[in-house]
């Protein structure tokens, strides 16, 4: 992995931390070489250029650090390509992989059921981004403005809880990059604001071409029926992010499509939030959701549940 750095305060640092220092002499360039460990397979080979747009040619090495001399970048890459280091390569990428396959399925769920159109996956050694040790958990925050991108943060259960004190998952995300983070003071709400829920029912109407109801205040939140063109129907009611249902009915009426956060599954994986195909019959099966709760989040979702059961 070649990569440059264009601040010298950063190329110092670089200097200073290498495995290996090797100064190109035909090339009048050094490189500051980190061979592969447990925590990045890659062999990484830094450089130092003043700007994006000059580079400079020089006669020697910096003053600092051990720099061994050789003619060209050829013998280099002939050192770096060793057995030694494409083993040590293969084996963490195959660890990855296999560390990485669950926060990968969640992730992938969330593409298709939401309107999450990028995730970021956050891990370290086994898994926690933190301490490297086996995950359980992880800290997910979902960012949207042009686009929706979704950052999920693998955690042991003791980095849970130390994810959990701060004011919000980027400014955890800020301290294991040692980055101070300024992010505005954020409201934390389990619920849709009141307020939003009727331009919220606008929105959903437009994109499923359907008309509302009047939304009603419940006493486990707010339902309102959506009645689209074809004689289908959603039922939403939410009530908090962690208590909310969507139930879509047939032209007959029936339920044949629910999506809930019961803590009733646990054999569900990625739950409590799933979904129930053909509810209450002898065909229903029970999968994850990967939905959020928040209906303009999980609109993906809506959409492919009412185009399964209307194309059978």
């Amino acid at each position: 992995m070649e990569l440059v750095t264009h601040r010298f305060s950063y190329w110092e640092r670089l200097i200073n931390g290498a495995d290996k220092l090797y100064w190109l002499k035909a090339e009048g360039r050094g490189w500051a070489v980190f061979l592969p460990n447990q925590d990045c397979g890659f062999t990484r080979i830094y450089r130092f250029k003043p700007s994006k747009e000059h580079d400079i040619r020089r006669d020697s090495p910096w003053d600092m650090g051990d720099w061994k001399t050789i003619q060209s970048e050829e013998p280099l890459l002939d050192v770096l390509s060793s057995i030694e280091y494409v083993s040590i390569f293969k084996h963490w990428k195959d660890h990855r992989l296999e560390v990485n396959s669950v926060p990968t399925e969640f992730a992938e769920g969330r593409l298709s059921n939401t309107t999450v159109d990028k995730a970021m996956l956050v891990t370290k050694g086994s898994g926690c981004a933190v301490c490297g040790k086996s995950a359980g958990s992880r800290a997910t925050t979902t960012l949207s403005e042009l686009s929706t991108v979704m950052l999920s943060i693998s955690l042991c259960d003791i980095h849970q809880i130390e994810a959990r004190e701060h004011p919000c998952v980027l400014k955890f995300f800020g301290t294991l990059f040692f980055l101070d983070l300024d992010i505005p003071d954020l409201i934390k709400l389990d619920h849709i604001p009141d307020g939003l829920i009727v331009p919220m029912a606008n929105v959903i109407a437009s994109n499923l071409e359907a008309e509302f109801d009047e939304p009603q205040k419940r006493k486990r939140g707010w339902n309102i029926r959506f009645s689209m063109q074809d004689g289908w129907s959603w039922l939403l009611r939410l009530n908090t992010l962690t208590d909310y249902a969507y139930m879509l009915f047939n032209p007959s009426n029936k339920q044949v499509h629910r999506i809930d956060s019961a803590d009733d599954h646990p054999d569900v994986a990625f739950g409590p939030d799933h979904q129930h195909f053909n509810p209450k019959t002898k065909r229903e099966s029970i999968e994850p959701s990967f939905s959020y709760g928040i209906p303009l989040f999980d609109f993906p979702l809506l959409e492919n549940s009412k185009q399964y059961h209307a194309m059978k």
